[in-house]
């Protein structure tokens, strides 16, 4: 378990910690142009790449699987580490991304694999709060503080060589100490296997992904929505996203993601309920500290130590969440009431003003922390009591897909909501005489420095306004998981400990077929649907 939880906080702060150095890196190589794509690099394979490891865990060993993740991503770090120019770099951070996608997923594989069902949502809670933690929460701090401590005392590039002995120390403990039993679908050669991970699927998967990330970075460049380039990127997108969705009902239950799993009533809600929850807590995440900035006029470690008690309280919830689970049985009660709070809370940040006391905002936040902490981690255990242990693997990782893929649209959307508020602010006159362009480019730690006393008052206003806005973005998104999360069926992970385990394997017998043949996921055909 320490040597999961190592390994999640690794690929966690691997996203943040470049942050600080990319000022060295620009101006080592002279690369400005190349800034956006240290970041999207990563993000894209380890978004698009999940759902390919998923299928890796179902058809090769667990353990192997997991170490070749582990290498990839170590041999990704030691490339950005060496890393002659721009190119490689970036090469360097595709390969690691790619590797993340794998442990990310193999993480909750693994205790899936070497954790009784009853016992699981406590250990998924603890692997979960971490990757939440890390990836959204301390790791956005932790992330940037070590770059900025490697980048100033030695060099930027110990920011990736960090990542080899940690993760050498992962991989002995994997190695020493995992053991889990022979996967029942690793039959036939290694090129049958590997022909049956659906390549060109993960193609097609890959392709409509890198046209959304494009898009999505351009606009935080500021090209407009409207532009031809971005609407071109977003019809793209659309039009793969259907070609891969046509070639994975062609597949059926060869397909990267098969239909009969992820159209699964649980394993569809679950993922539903990660996207829109993920995309709600990221703007909370990245945003609350700029309002602690931006209108009370804090410090960078100020507002980290304001976010004590959301992180906290979060990560606290997340584990009493699965220990309800593990005693009461159920997922659905702590996923629908945890969403609906989460959504009450984002509903009282609209209140945050220039005037709001402390009792008043920590009140706020912890309000929707508790909420979202309760209801975080409760589709892995979902998926977890409706599939066959040998879909467990893609069903886990359509949900990490699933989060993924919210938090990195939604956190583009949420910034240009913002950069859009004050663009209109300008555009009405509201502050004459401020480059609001400038304001942007120097964030809020900064912006005060630049406007002029007199117009700060109003520009603090308008600052507000527009981060309130952003956090209206998450109200939607947290009802929609509330209501997403009411369609997750009602099975008890005290199954297998009560006895149940026939229950779970198949339409063939006794007492329950009809529950059988209405909730369970059939056990695969191998057969492909005609065209």
């Amino acid at each position: 378990m320490v040597g999961l939880m190592l390994a999640v906080f690794l690929i966690s702060i691997d996203r943040t910690i470049i942050s600080t150095a990319i000022p060295y890196i620009t101006r080592e190589f002279q690369s400005t142009p190349d800034i956006g794509w240290y970041g999207s690099a990563y993000l894209l394979t380890a978004c698009a790449f999940q759902p390919v490891f998923g299928r890796i865990f179902v058809l090769f060993s667990v353990k192997k699987s997991y170490l070749l993740a582990m290498f990839f991503f170590e041999l990704g770090s030691l490339l950005c580490g060496v890393a002659p120019d721009s190119m490689t770099l970036i090469i360097g951070r595709a390969i690691a991304g790619f590797g993340s996608a794998g442990v990310l997923t193999g993480s909750f594989v693994v205790v899936s694999a070497a954790v009784p069902l009853h016992l699981r949502p406590i250990f998924i809670a603890v692997v979960g709060m971490l990757m939440l933690q890390c990836r959204y929460g301390v790791g956005a701090s932790v992330g940037p503080l070590l770059g900025g401590v490697f980048t100033d005392l030695v060099t930027w590039r110990w920011c990736f060589y960090i990542n080899l002995p940690v993760g050498g120390a992962t991989a002995a403990a994997m190695i020493l100490y995992f053991n889990p039993k022979k996967n029942q679908n690793s039959h036939g050669t290694f090129v049958e296997r590997f022909m049956n991970l659906d390549i060109v699927g993960n193609v097609l998967l890959l392709g409509a992904a890198l046209m959304l990330f494009l898009a999505l970075e351009y606009t935080t460049q500021g090209i407009a929505w409207s532009s031809a380039m971005i609407i071109g990127l977003l019809v793209g997108f659309g039009i793969v996203a259907i070609m891969f969705v046509g070639w994975q009902w062609r597949k059926g239950d060869e397909a990267l993601l098969p239909s009969r799993i992820v159209m699964q009533r649980t394993v569809s809600a679950s993922c539903g309920m990660a996207f829109m929850t993920y995309g709600a807590i990221i703007n909370l995440n990245f945003f609350l500290p700029i309002w602690f900035q931006a209108i009370l006029g804090k410090s960078a470690i100020e507002s980290g130590v304001d976010m004590i008690p959301y992180f906290v309280v979060n990560a606290f919830f997340s584990l009493v969440g699965g220990i309800f689970v593990s005693l009461v049985g159920y997922v659905t009660p702590p996923a629908v009431v945890g969403s609906a709070i989460g959504t009450v809370g984002v509903g009282l940040l609209l209140l945050l003003n220039v005037n709001t006391t402390t009792a008043q905002w920590v009140g706020y936040e912890i309000v929707a922390s508790v909420g979202f902490g309760i209801s975080i981690q409760q589709g892995f255990t979902a998926v977890q009591t409706v599939l066959d242990p040998k879909d467990m693997a893609v069903g886990t990782a359509a949900v990490v897909a699933a989060q993924s893929l919210g938090g990195a649209i939604f956190l583009s959307v949420g910034n240009s909501v913002f950069q859009n508020q004050l663009l209109k602010a300008s555009a009405a006159n509201l502050l004459p005489g401020v480059d609001i362009k400038a304001v942007i480019d120097r964030g809020a730690a900064a912006f005060r420095d630049i406007v002029p006393a007199d117009k700060l008052p109003v520009m603090i206003e308008v600052y507000n306004k527009a981060l309130r806005t952003v956090f209206t973005v998450s109200i939607p998104l947290g009802a929609l998981a509330t209501i997403i999360s009411c369609f997750i069926e009602w099975k008890s992970v005290k199954m297998a400990k009560a006895g149940g385990q026939a229950a779970r394997e198949g339409n063939s017998s006794g007492s329950g077929t009809s529950s059988s043949n209405n909730n369970s996921v059939r056990p695969s055909t191998g057969k492909k649907r005609p065209i």
